[in-house]
């Protein structure tokens, strides 16, 4: 199945060795191995001035700022940006990337034409033309699905598809788009915001945020800010959930709980909250008092989650002490979370006075759009995507004509993967705008390759987690390397031809319109000298400076407002709290499969890229065979050993792994790592291990009908 793993880390090490010997200065660099390969497709090491260029990842969902190291105005290497405030210096194994992904041998070199079982290249004129044939016959039933949570680009695509007619714009299910469900059905407006740098003590709820959720880089950089080596730490973290994942290992405190449970856990530390006296004038209380009351003592949730009393309580008792307590809650794998789950967290920070406060949550206003028609971004987070799909595939709802795919792998990517492989067959005319030919490419008509970050203009508004507006921009510091164009001009140009009125020339003249909005935008400021934590804690905000805001992005700063929504109506829904917070029942044979997520294996858009192939360790993947985690106490129950290879099983879907023992998993739980099970994208990804997602089934959230998968029954075998 294409290059071994093993083989890898082999060139690799002989690689480094080698470098280790030799004095030239690519020996201090982490990636020093990667130029020393023979590929053909790897660049050779180039000779010339070094120099360093700012950008913005867009590769990682926590939108950090890089450092990119050129040599003779070639890209050679990614860093953090010390800079940028969602870096700080720091940097994801996804985000360095940026770089390598430029020189992959699985990029699309040009547009691309579906041919028998293949595809076979045709010209940028030749697909555009097809494009508005095809799209035009389409007209009121043009889908959307965009993986890109952050990009203006989402404007020109949901105008243009609003234009034709839309059958749905939808995002790719990610925290944003559980967080902004539950927002809404609490009454409130905004974005959730949440201000690590000023908290005191955090309570995190499922969510990863160290790793894959939200804008992890900077919470890292907050946590790391808090609790210098060697002095007193001036903050805690609390974690409850199923495994001792990257975040609860650094935690002061790992509370193991069910994925299904944290909104119990939640409910019961507002039990002890309400008994010692917290109250709230928000809307719903009594109610939400009463549900309380009524179902979450500490009797019934020690019932349901077999979490002693007195360690709620000792939670409860932390936060009401604290003078800046913060709670978070998310799913541990970064997607299917329920809003019931993220209502709870958030009814325990109203409960403590800690909406709109400094290291509380902020709730951030959206930033404005220039394109005429387009959508909001919380129009575009409404949509929910698993639910429409799966209701293609089963015929309750009717097949788009055409579909549209920005940035996003839905084939590979969502639950129920053959039911949403299903779906998306049904759908007759299919356009990718991918990079690289991943898995709902190789399904589609039409791949019309988006260039890269390093090759392209784009941009980054605050991404979900972020505790204050953000706005940064990609710049090309490299010709395209292939016959690629920018999706947003793709767009424009086809859009010229069907006479559709999108207003701009090009993206770059759009992108230009937006910064200049910004420009205007009361409060908002270049964070250089003052970053925007700062601000949230009373420090003056710096007037924006005369002179060209675009000048400023493009060389690496970032645009930021410490803004906030006013609140008035947001309360406690406590009918959908009564509704969907139970106690989940424990598998009657087997266990409960729980997955979970790493950014060195990729995200539901990305493969595993090449170098962090390298990092994966061998409890994780075996050859080309995922492992999965269990507990001594489970494994035996089970009747399975160490390295045993077994069979998941959960309704007619299935996967093999080995057995992995490891005691940081709760007991009755199977943890499971994504980013494997790849049947396209590249030698690195593809074959792989396995796909847990297709284990996962997509259940119908009692009282906010949101599409849920957190966990699944599973049978072992």
């Amino acid at each position: 199945m294409g290059l071994d793993r093993r083989a890898f880390l082999g060139l690799v090490a002989g690689g480094a060795v080698g470098t280790m010997f030799t004095p030239i200065p690519w020996k201090l660099l982490d990636d020093a191995s990667i130029w020393t390969q023979n590929w053909s497709w790897i660049p050779r090491v180039p000779k010339g001035q070094i120099d360093y260029v700012a950008t913005t990842s867009k590769l990682c969902p926590a939108g950090e700022g890089l450092k990119i190291m050129r040599v003779a105005g070639n890209p050679v290497s990614a860093a953090g940006n010390p800079d940028h405030p969602l870096s700080r210096g720091g940097v994801s194994a996804l985000a360095r990337s940026e770089v390598y992904m430029l020189y992959s041998p699985a990029r699309v070199k040009s547009p691309m034409k579906k041919s028998g079982k293949g595809f076979t290249p045709i010209t940028w004129e030749q697909a555009l033309i097809e494009m508005a044939d095809k799209l035009g016959a389409a007209k009121g039933a043009v889908a959307c699905v965009s993986g890109d949570g952050t990009g203006t680009v989402n404007e020109l695509l949901s105008a243009f598809v609003g234009k034709l007619g839309a059958a749905g714009y939808f995002m790719m299910p990610s925290e944003a788009t559980t967080a902004a469900k539950g927002v809404k059905l609490m009454g409130g407006k905004g974005q959730a915001g949440y201000d690590f740098e000023n908290a005191q003590t955090v309570l995190v709820l499922g969510a990863d945020i160290f790793e894959t959720w939200g804008t992890s880089t900077r919470n890292r950089k907050a946590f790391g800010a808090t609790r210098p080596v060697g002095e007193k730490p001036k903050s805690d973290y609390i974690y409850v959930g199923p495994t001792k994942n990257n975040t609860a290992a650094v935690c002061d405190q790992w509370i193991p709980a069910s994925a299904a449970d944290l909104g119990v856990v939640a409910l019961g530390i507002a039990w002890h909250l309400l008994k010692a006296g917290a109250t709230s004038n928000a809307p719903g209380f009594d109610t939400f008092k009463a549900v309380v009351n009524g179902g979450f003592s500490p009797d019934d949730v020690k019932r349901a989650t077999g979490i002693a009393p007195e360690t709620l309580a000792g939670v409860a008792k932390a936060l009401a002490a604290s003078k800046a307590p913060l709670v978070v809650t998310g799913s541990p794998c970064g997607q299917g979370l329920g809003a019931a789950p993220f209502i709870a967290g958030m009814a325990l920070n109203i409960l403590l006075g800690r909406i709109n406060k400094p290291g509380g949550v902020f709730a951030l206003p959206e930033l404005a759009t220039v394109v005429p028609g387009a959508m909001t971004r919380e129009a575009m987070l409404a949509g929910d995507l698993p639910a429409f799909l799966k209701g293609v595939a089963g015929g309750k709802t009717p097949a788009p004509k055409a579909l549209l795919v920005y940035d996003a792998n839905p084939a590979y990517g969502l639950p129920e993967t053959a039911t949403m492989a299903k779906a998306l067959e049904k759908i007759p005319y299919k356009v990718s705008f991918s990079s690289f030919m991943d898995e709902t490419a190789a399904m589609c008509d039409l791949v019309l390759p988006n260039s890269l970050t390093l090759e392209r203009y784009d941009d980054l508004a605050t991404p979900y987690g972020s505790g204050f507006c953000v706005y940064s921009l990609t710049v090309p510091y490299q010709k395209p390397v292939h016959d690629t164009r920018t999706t947003g001009d793709v767009i424009l140009t086809l859009a010229r031809k069907m006479s559709v009125d999108l207003k701009f020339d090009n993206f770059l003249q759009l992108l230009k319109e937006k910064v200049a909005t910004l420009a205007k935008a009361s409060g908002g400021f270049v964070a250089k000298d003052v970053m925007p934590w700062q601000v949230a804690a009373g420090k003056p905000a710096p007037a924006l400076a005369g002179g060209d805001l675009w000048k400023a992005l493009s060389a690496g700063y970032a645009w930021t407002m410490v803004g906030q929504v006013a609140q008035t109506n947001l309360g406690f829904a406590p009918e959908v709290l009564a509704k969907a917070v139970k106690a989940a029942k424990a598998p009657e044979k087997g266990a409960l499969l729980v997955p979970y997520a790493q950014l060195r294996t990729g995200t539901p858009t990305t493969g595993i890229p090449c170098q962090d192939l390298t990092l994966v360790p061998d409890t994780e993947l075996e050859k080309e065979t995922t492992l999965v985690r269990l507990n001594s106490a489970t494994a035996k129950a089970l009747g399975v050993k160490k390295g045993a290879t077994v069979t998941l099983r959960a309704g007619d879907a299935r996967c093999d792994a080995k057995v992995h023992i490891f005691e940081s998993v709760m007991t009755g739980v199977v943890s499971a790592p994504l980013g494997f099970g790849h049947t396209a994208f590249d030698i690195f990804s593809k074959g792989k291990g396995a796909n847990y997602l297709s284990l996962m089934a997509v259940v119908e959230e009692p009282g906010s009908g949101l599409s849920t998968w957190t966990a699944a029954d599973v049978k072992i075998a």
